[in-house]
């Protein structure tokens, strides 16, 4: 779950924070296109159904190979009665040409997943990939049966209510292991910088982004990407010292990165209306002829829970988890030499 929210608020935010810039207010003209983009980007997230794709085009030599047929896409849909993120359910499908290779979804209270195995290997190579034959013997172990759904491709999921459930069970199995978890301050302190990053990110945006009208529906925008850097880091510096101690975050360490952005070099994408809501948003990557394309649409069908799927209950995930709940605890949970205690 928290996973997933992360996701939809890392992509809400960065996508809508585009539209969140007013500037230049010295002309009319570009104030106002700045509020026809922001309104436009407001119109774009209200509907009950939302679907973010996102495409690369232009890529130069072996990554043009990417060009149009990789794409990930993102679909939000509202349940009724609720303005949460948290509440939404959500989709979200990584696909070459027309086939899914991963597809991830979180729905009432509960996760799922599928993955096109055969459709990989036939890209990659069953030699390369040998995930098939692997989990094809596990399959075979008593409570690993739904890897045979795996393999198929079909969904499987897990409701968080049987998660929970789980942590319960297994918790007091590996109690070293949790407190040395629990103890890494990282992990506990990622939460509390999150909304300092957006709220930086998103006043920056607001501050540095012009935006001019090109015609009726197109708008081009521009970001100076050492300036946005350095608007960010500067109202970050409290909390990056409040809540880590790491050398690569440290002011003189992130002054000099800064330095290292040409002065001149600048963020630029192009912006397209329909019926007063974004429908598209072309990000050109900077010396290079490639770009990313982010179409927003709204699909008549929201996101549903998938049929036929096969639910993990509390008793495989014990088999799961049991089979490793010895070498995972020693591996968590030793004071010389176990994994988190070289951390």
């Amino acid at each position: 779950m928290r996973l997933r929210r992360k996701i939809v608020t890392i992509a809400v935010s960065v996508t809508s924070g585009l539209g969140l810039a007013a500037c230049g207010q010295q002309a009319v003209v570009h104030l106002t296109a700045a509020q026809s983009v922001r309104s436009a980007f407001t119109s774009a997230f209200d509907k009950t159904t939302t679907q973010i794709t996102v495409t690369a085009e232009g890529l130069p030599g072996q990554a043009a190979i990417a060009d149009h047929s990789v794409s990930v896409v993102l679909t939000t849909s509202k349940q009724a009665g609720s303005t949460s993120i948290d509440d939404q359910a959500v989709d979200l499908s990584i696909n070459f040409q027309t086939a899914y290779l991963l597809d991830l979804r979180s729905v009432q209270g509960s996760e799922y997943f599928r993955v096109n195995l055969k459709y990989i290997e036939g890209i990659v190579g069953p030699s390369a990939m040998g995930a098939s034959s692997t989990l094809g013997e596990l399959a075979q172990r008593p409570g690993f049966g739904f890897i045979h759904d795996v393999l198929a491709g079909n969904w499987v999921g897990v409701s968080t209510s049987t998660l929970a459930a789980l942590g319960h069970e297994l918790s007091p199995q590996l109690p070293s292991a949790y407190s040395s978890i629990s103890s890494i301050s990282g992990l506990q302190n990622a939460s509390g910088i999150s909304s300092s990053v957006i709220d930086s990110w998103v006043q920056s945006v607001r501050t540095l982004l012009s935006v001019h009208q090109v015609k009726t529906g197109e708008y081009s925008l521009s970001l100076p990407l050492r300036s946005f850097a350095k608007s960010i880091l500067d109202s970050l510096a409290a909390p990056l010292a409040k809540y880590s101690s790491e050398p690569f975050l440290s002011p003189s360490q992130l002054s000099k990165t800064m330095g290292e952005i040409p002065a001149n070099l600048s963020l630029h994408a192009n912006l397209w209306v329909t019926g007063g809501s974004v429908s598209k948003l072309q990000i050109l990557i900077p010396n290079s002829t490639g770009s990313i394309v982010i179409a927003i649409s709204h699909p008549a069908a929201s996101v549903q829970v998938p049929t036929d799927a096969t639910m993990l209950t509390e008793g495989d995930l014990t088999t799961i988890f049991g089979t490793v709940s010895g070498p995972l605890s020693k591996a968590l949970g030793s004071k010389s030499g176990g994994l988190l205690s070289t951390l």
